[in-house]
């Protein structure tokens, strides 16, 4: 064929935009295969990643040179196979099923190999119809899906294949030329994650998707069907490992107003007018995923239990499933990672999906080859209050709502989880933990420092009233106070509260610092006079403890220089502002308690000099 020199698209450039599809990666491209088996109700879908016999690299190792989807779906007749592989025609235009626009196919394969060849049947493997496409075809002019032609399917797919039936498709990419991976094994390991996320739904529900490499004709070892992948944690088998391979490493938790936990529902209006349920579930990890001291539920002997939670194998998968999940018809179209902060590992502790239907695609932003929903991925950080200009959430909604904003259902669902549901997942994390050594560890230094400072003022000052305390009880009875105030007021296990006795105990100090939720408090710290100790607990539902203790206190593992100077510029933000709250506060009042306000401020600013001069002090008095 002679192409037109007038022409509006040539042939290279065709190719070039094929080859260009904007698959994140081969398995992403992958999933569109399987999209079209689940989509002709296929109850077996298998994925080959065959290595060719003769073509080692000089390394001894096989290259893979085909890759292989075969389904026992519906099969397709010769119109509807040949249309498959049209480019932009599709043979879905449906909102009822995962399918977007059914151009998935041609597209998908492209972008990975330059010749793909589909076989499909619905009266027997026998009587297979055979067509393709071929990208230096296409070079050449072709402009023509050829027509299907009758061919069976190739004798060795009824020995290497489970499920060859009746009716059925099988799909098969060859001249690899854009295919991330080398060999059969790496391709479906590093594919299986992401199937396994993708239709986690659909394997719970029995759907099978087997994976299976080969060389020649010959399956290696390796065969299996792929796990469920749930970024929830609330599956059970899954692919977590053990001991959460078997049951739910994470539980519901966050708002509901649906009458579940962690489930809440909000209404949103398509463009055409009408009204359809997004559903926000949330999660958030087991004290046993975080802590190996749970009764009934320690880790794995083959795990230590000084180990961080992050370093455990579940903690290491769970760090690949970070972000907001969006689902739609049940199939994942993406992880959103915009939600979370990079450089806190705690972040993998939570999970988040929103759940919508097809009927909302526009509303979303759904991208043709669902891998994206780009208006609501796109509110990831949204700043309400920069764009409200001084107005509150209330007015600044009713605002939208007032111009008909067609942002607002969007918007809402935004505010909500990122204003209320993530702060409180994260709030139910940091409590988890707070009486555990790894978090003990990083008030302890502070707590010597402090112990010294005391010491020395306990030899120049008057008793204090903890010091008092302590000569009118036991040490049994003091030790019933503290064990009343860790359970009681500041909700840590008996346990821990036991094992943090005991520490302040032996190492002789009498100082304490915890950390202790109080949303009923306007304090940011609070403060306990017991027999022998002074306990300061900061609050955790206090901004202050966000914007600056936890700020400084985040493990800096994973953190990039940019990220840990933002973090230093928030927290002296954070201080600067305390202060001027101070500032705020002396100048309100009267004149006489202006003064003793200043009084204290001074007599405070003495206190705080020696306790941050008391390593100073130490070195020139052992001097």
């Amino acid at each position: 064929m002679t192409t037109s020199k007038y022409s509006i698209v040539t042939p290279d450039l065709t190719v070039t935009a094929l080859q260009a599809s904007g698959y994140k990666s081969t398995a992403h491209a992958i999933a569109e295969l399987i999209d079209n088996a689940i989509e002709a109700n296929a109850p077996l879908v298998e994925l080959f990643a065959i290595e060719a016999l003769d073509r080692p690299n000089n390394k001894g190792r096989h290259r893979i040179e085909k890759i292989v989807v075969l389904d026992n779906g519906d099969g397709m007749d010769k119109d509807t196979l040949r249309h498959s592989l049209r480019i932009g025609a599709g043979t879905r235009r449906s909102r009822k099923g995962m399918g977007r626009f059914g151009v998935g196919l041609p597209n998908s394969s492209i972008s990975q190999c330059d010749r793909v060849d589909v076989w499909s049947w619905t009266n027997g493997p026998d009587n297979a119809l055979h067509t393709y496409l071929d990208l230096e075809e296409i070079r050449k002019g072709l402009d023509e899906v050829p027509e299907p032609k009758l061919a069976p399917v190739p004798d060795e797919w009824y020995a290497l294949s489970e499920g060859l039936g009746f009716t059925g498709t099988l799909v098969q990419w060859s001249k690899l030329e854009r295919v991330e991976w080398r060999g059969a094994q790496a391709t479906l390991r590093n594919t299986e994650l992401l199937i396994g996320r993708i239709y986690r739904r659909m394997i719970a529900d029995g759907r099978r998707i087997k994976l299976v490499p080969a060389r020649g004709w010959a399956a290696l070892d390796g065969a299996r069907d792929t796990k469920a992948n749930d970024p929830l944690y609330l599956m059970a088998p899954s692919s977590t490992p053990e001991p959460f391979d078997e049951k739910p490493m994470f539980r519901p938790a966050g708002g509901g107003n649906t009458g579940s936990v962690g489930v809440e529902k909000f209404m949103v209006r398509a463009h055409d007018g009408k009204d359809h349920p997004v559903y926000v579930r949330s999660s958030v990890a087991v004290d046993a995923a975080r802590r190996p001291d749970v009764d009934g539920a320690e880790w794995p002997a083959n795990v230590s239990p000084t180990a961080k939670p992050g370093d455990t194998p579940w903690g290491k998968h769970a760090a690949r499933n970070q972000g907001v999940s969006l689902m739609r018809a049940n199939r994942e179209l993406a992880l959103d990672a915009g939600w979370v902060n990079s450089y806190t590992p705690t972040e993998r502790w939570w999970g988040i999906e929103v759940d919508f239907p097809p009927a909302l695609d526009e509303v979303f932003g759904v991208t043709n080859n669902k891998q994206a929903a780009d208006i609501f991925s796109g509110l990831a950080h949204f700043d309400w209050k920069e764009e409200a200009a001084g107005l509150t959430w209330e007015e600044f909604r009713e605002q939208l709502r007032d111009e008909g904003n067609p942002r607002l259902p969007l918007i809402e669902i935004v505010y909500h989880i990122r204003e209320k549901l993530i702060p409180k997942l994260r709030s139910d994390l940091e409590v988890q933990t707070q009486g555990t050594r790894s978090s003990r560890k990083r008030h302890q230094d502070v707590e010597a420092k402090v112990e010294e400072a005391v010491k020395r003022r306990n030899r120049e000052t008057q008793p204090s009233l903890t010091t008092k305390l302590s000569q009118e009880t036991t040490p049994e009875e003091s030790e019933d106070i503290q064990l009343q105030s860790l359970v009681q007021t500041h909700r840590y296990t008996p346990a821990d509260a036991q094992r943090i006795i005991h520490e302040t105990r032996s190492q002789g100090k009498h100082v304490r610092l915890l950390t202790s939720k109080s949303p009923e408090s306007p304090s940011f710290f609070n403060i306990e006079y017991q027999p022998g100790v002074l306990q300061v607990a900061l609050n955790m539902d206090h901004p202050v403890y966000d914007h600056l203790i936890a700020v400084l206190d985040q493990d800096i593992e994973g953190a990039t220089k940019e990220q840990l100077a933002e973090r230093l510029r928030t927290a002296a933000d954070a201080f600067k502002l305390l202060l001027f709250s101070w500032a705020r506060f002396e100048d309100e009042q009267p004149e006489a308690p202006r003064k003793r306000a200043k009084q204290m401020r001074q007599d405070w600013g003495r206190i705080a000099s020696e306790f941050l001069a008391a390593d100073g002090a130490d070195d020139e008095d052992e001097g």
